[in-house]
């Protein structure tokens, strides 16, 4: 289990410049997993997403995400985002997740954007022999840094679970051993 960096949790649940909120939001997202000490032309595999963004979460519905996760823990938190309504969905190998959390935050040169699903996309490194139980990680985390232009890259913790806990209350635990690495551009709405 890696846990993703104490800023990764911060911009994705704990982020303080909210930016006006737009309606209507496609990114076309390129998921790429590369085993440890390879390339990805050396055994990589590379699959195609695509984000549409409905509406981003206003204030008062991601605090109650955040007060569950603070005072129940993981499982608080997973049962505020399964009644959140629907903020977008992820389209993966004709598979559609719901997203729940949709979060923009301004930068200097564009925004980062988190996505929360409310369940796992897929565990990565599930499929080998010995592989760890796949118990507990119910979410899929996304973290996007956006231009202005709308192209960009991020991570994915495909399957995943939030905890509270590091220097800003939040940690993502992520089954895989790494993150997958996104190239993100602006797709036709």
């Amino acid at each position: 289990m890696t846990v993703l960096s104490a800023s990764l949790a911060a911009t994705v649940l704990a982020g303080v410049l909210a930016i006006p909120q737009t309606a209507g939001e496609t990114f076309d997202l390129v998921a790429t997993a590369t085993p440890a000490g390879r390339s990805a032309a050396a055994g990589g595999v590379t699959v195609p997403m695509t984000a549409r963004i409905d509406r981003y979460t206003p204030e008062h519905e991601r605090t109650k995400m955040t007060d569950g996760l603070k005072y129940d823990g993981y499982k608080g938190f997973l049962n505020a985002l399964r009644v959140a309504p629907k903020a977008g969905t992820l389209d993966v190998a004709g598979q559609t997740f719901v997203i729940r959390w949709a979060r923009e935050v301004a930068t200097a040169n564009g925004r980062t954007i988190s996505l929360v699903t409310d369940q796992p996309v897929f565990f990565v490194g599930g499929g080998r022999r010995g592989a760890k139980s796949t118990a507990g990680y119910e979410v899929a985390v996304i973290l996007l840094t956006v231009g202005n232009d709308g192209s960009g890259d991020g991570t994915m913790a495909a399957a995943a679970r939030v905890k509270p806990g590091g220097e800003t209350g939040v940690r993502i635990d992520n089954y895989a051993e790494t993150p997958l690495k996104l190239t993100v551009s602006r797709g036709a709405r």
